[in-house]
C-alpha cells in the first residue's frame, strides 16, 4: 500500500527525538482535529504509547519511533508531506504541505478542506 504521507529527513531525525524522549511512546499519532480554528481543521499530534497499528497507517521514522496516522484522516492528508525547520528565531516547528487543503487561515494555524469553510472572504482568522 502507498503511504499517504510523505517525511523528509528532518521530519524523521525530530519525530525519533520527540518518540525517545517520552517513556513508552512508540511514535507520534497525527490527526486532523475538525471544527477548530476559523479554517476549521488542525493538524493535531501527540504521543502513541502502545504498538497496537489497527485503524492506522503506519509511516516509519527510524528503527524506534512511526508517525501514526488514522484511516479516517488519511484520505484528506494522501499526498502531504511533512517537514521540519528552526527558523531564525529558534522557532521550531513541523511543515505541513498538503495538496488536499483549500486554503490556509491568515494566521496560518487552521486549514480548510473546503473552501466554503472560511469565516471570511480572505480567509483571515482576525489574530
Amino acid at each position: 500500500m502507498t503511504t499517504p504521507v510523505t517525511l523528509t529527513d528532518d521530519a524523521k531525525a525530530r519525530i525519533a527525538e520527540l518518540t525517545a524522549k517520552s517513556t513508552g511512546a512508540t511514535g507520534i499519532v497525527l490527526r486532523i482535529a475538525k471544527g477548530k480554528g476559523c479554517g476549521g481543521n488542525e493538524y493535531r499530534m501527540e504521543y502513541k504509547e502502545d504498538s497496537d497499528t489497527t485503524g492506522f497507517d503506519v509511516i516509519e521514522a527510524s528503527s524506534d519511533a512511526s508517525l501514526y496516522i488514522a484511516m479516517s484522516d488519511s484520505l484528506y492528508m494522501f499526498g502531504m508531506s511533512i517537514d521540519f525547520k528552526i527558523d531564525e528565531m529558534k522557532n521550531a516547528q513541523f511543515i505541513f504541505t498538503n495538496p488536499n487543503e483549500a486554503g490556509r487561515c491568515g494566521c496560518g494555524e487552521s486549514f480548510a478542506l473546503d473552501p466554503s469553510d472560511f469565516t471570511d472572504d480572505e480567509g483571515a482568522c482576525g489574530k
